[in-house]
C-alpha cells in the first residue's frame, strides 16, 4: 500500500491561553465580613443597653463601667474594622493570584505530513 504522504516537518505553535471562566469574586469579602458585622450589631445593642441601664446611678463601680466602655468599646471597634479592611485586601489577593494562575503558555509541536507530489 501506498501513502499519500511522504515526509513529515515540525510545527511548533505557542500560544497564551486563559483556563477556566473570568470570577470577579463579588460577595467574596461581604460573606467573610458578615460575621464581624453581626458582631459589631451586637456588641453596640449590648453597649446602647448598658448605657441605658446605668444612666442616672452614681458610684465606683458606674465610673469604672462607664470608663471601661469608652476606652475598649473604640479600640474593638477600630480592631474590628480593620478586620473587614484585611479580608477585602484578602480577597482582592487572591483574585489577582487566580488571575496570574488562569493565564498558561502553552506551546504544541506537533509533525504535519507532506503530500506526495505526483510526478
Amino acid at each position: 500500500m501506498t501513502s499519500l504522504f511522504s515526509e513529515s516537518e515540525t510545527e511548533i505553535v505557542s500560544m497564551t491561553y486563559m483556563f477556566l471562566t473570568q470570577d470577579e469574586m463579588k460577595g467574596k469579602a461581604g460573606t467573610l465580613n458578615q460575621p464581624i458585622n453581626d458582631f459589631l450589631r451586637l456588641t453596640k445593642k449590648f453597649e446602647s443597653s448598658l448605657k441605658e441601664e446605668i444612666k442616672g446611678q452614681k458610684g465606683l463601680i458606674v465610673k469604672k463601667i462607664k470608663k471601661e466602655l469608652e476606652s475598649n468599646s473604640e479600640k474593638r471597634k477600630a480592631a474590628l474594622e480593620m478586620i473587614k479592611v484585611e479580608h477585602t485586601a484578602k480577597v482582592d489577593r487572591y483574585k489577582m493570584i487566580i488571575e496570574d494562575l488562569r493565564q498558561q503558555d502553552v506551546t504544541m509541536t506537533y509533525r504535519k505530513k507532506k503530500p506526495v507530489k505526483d510526478v
